[in-house]
């Protein structure tokens, strides 16, 4: 296994290819190009991106496999940045290739299915790699592995405006469908032993303070995914998205007049609520934290960022976690064949420690707190 210093030392040069010449791409293409190892990074899509931060770039169809497979041939590693309705076809097309994967490309589920095509072209794939699911999984799995499983885990996460605008108080950072889909997709836990999925916006709301944010409304949210699978003995499992107080009344009303399951009138909501609400008029911040406990002992992560020159505190922390891992994989630090979860690199001390320490030379840091109750 070649270590970072390795690749410096022998003036390796990398190849990283980026799937998807949106926003998210070209923030994980940025990151990459600013390393110290210098990698050749290739931006591939079906139309060049207004703006490559000095990547190459090479027009390619990725729901063609001919093409795909001859964008890839050099690659160390590729990052698959697309939009979901035609992720899994892309996915399937990259994993063909045996080359290692990164996926980034929010899915209602993970692609978790196409394990056995990985394993059969020896590709090594990680998927839902971005903060929550992504960074969340990874450190969920590590405090499985510290305490020997768990007794109960909580994630909660949410980005959002640094000043909340009147009435709806919050800002659109990603697609605003994707966003209200958030509040009407069943949420996905589970609870004394019993798996459940509750309508959002149906259970009470939580109470969370930050002793730097302040007080928050939490409200339980589909962000579990994978860890009900790859933890089934854990008894209480629960992801809640963190909001300003007086947001969730305003998404609560919508809920109850109906306005959010009508697939016309939502996209018009969603469209309004872009215009009035863009993120370049709203900089955000991101407060993520992770509570794991185990009879006695408990490890607690939390991590707060907000937006740096020009980028949204959610497209950094959602982009340098992919590039981290597509360091990872372009490395060879991690090589078995298949599709994983996230959780599944948490499960090593090394891996956990080369993630977060390369998001916190990038500036998003993670602090954590480990306590005996």
């Amino acid at each position: 296994m070649l270590t970072f210093t390795d690749y410096v030392r022998r003036k390796v040069i990398m190849q990283l290819i980026v799937v998807g010449g949106g926003m998210q791409g070209r923030v994980i293409a940025q990151n990459l190009l600013a390393r110290e190892e210098k990698p050749e990074v290739i931006i591939v899509d079906i139309k060049e991106p207004t703006s490559l931060d000095g990547a190459k770039f090479k027009q390619v169809n990725v729901l063609d496999q001919s093409q795909v497979d001859a964008a890839v041939k050099n690659a160390d590693a590729v990052v698959l940045a697309v939009p979901s309705e035609i992720s899994h076809k892309a996915l399937s097309n990259l994993l063909k290739t045996g080359k290692p994967v990164v996926d980034v490309s929010f899915t209602p589920d993970p692609p978790l299915d196409l394990d056995e095509a990985a394993k059969k072209s020896g590709s090594c794939c990680i998927v839902d790699c971005g903060v929550a699911p992504g960074l969340s999984h990874i450190l969920a799995g590590r405090a499985a592995a510290e305490l020997g499983g768990l007794d109960s885990l909580r994630i909660l996460v949410g980005g959002m405006p640094q000043d909340p605008p009147p009435v709806f108080r919050h800002a659109i950072y990603f697609n605003p469908n994707d966003l209200l889909a958030e509040y009407v997709r069943p949420a996905r836990a589970r609870k004394h032993g019993i798996n459940i999925a509750p309508s959002p916006l149906d259970v009470d709301f939580e109470k969370y303070t930050d002793a730097e944010v302040g007080e928050l409304d939490a409200f339980i949210s589909d962000g579990l995914r994978s860890l009900l699978t790859s933890f089934p003995d854990i008894p209480d499992m629960s992801e809640w998205t963190l909001r300003w107080n007086g947001h969730l009344d305003t998404m609560k009303a919508l809920h109850e007049l109906g306005l959010l399951d009508d697939i016309n009138t939502s996209s018009a909501i969603a469209k309004t609520l872009v215009e009035k609400y863009p993120e370049a008029k709203n900089p955000d911040f991101l407060l993520m934290v992770i509570e794991a406990k185990k009879k006695g002992e408990r490890r607690l992560w939390r991590l707060l960022d907000r937006r740096t020159n020009g980028m949204s505190a959610m497209s950094r922390t959602t982009g340098y976690t992919t590039a981290a891992v597509a360091m990872v994989l372009a490395r060879k630090q991690f090589t078995e064949p298949g599709v994983h979860a996230p959780e599944r690199l948490g499960a090593s001390q090394e891996l956990t420690t080369v993630i977060v320490n390369d998001l916190k030379v990038r500036g998003v840091g993670i602090s954590e707190i480990n306590l005996v109750t």
